[in-house]
């Protein structure tokens, strides 16, 4: 069986340090595109709303639309809250 060496001579013979600095620059400058292109977005936006108005992105109010109901009991949110005081109150 043949025993591995690890050594930094079999690094800079397979030219991995040329290899690492490239994929830590392609890396560094894809992270600044994004930050770049995350910093322009607002902008990007306002100028595409002068284009395309806000108006034209969606259909608008539908005249069929049902009437909201009217609840007479509790809602989904007070018996949830209802149970975790319950439970909170009675743990042990």
């Amino acid at each position: 069986m043949q025993q591995m060496l690890f050594s930094w001579d079999n690094v800079v013979a397979g030219n991995g340090v040329a290899l690492s600095i490239t994929g830590m620059c392609i890396v560094f400058t894809a992270l600044i595109l994004v930050s770049v292109y995350i910093a322009l977005l607002p902008k990007l936006a306002a100028f595409l709303n002068k284009i395309i108005p806000p108006s034209a992105h969606h259909s608008g109010p539908v005249a069929n639309a049902p009437a909201p109901q009217v609840q007479t009991g509790p809602s989904e949110a007070e018996i949830v809250a209802a149970a975790v005081a319950y439970l909170h109150k009675n743990k042990g």
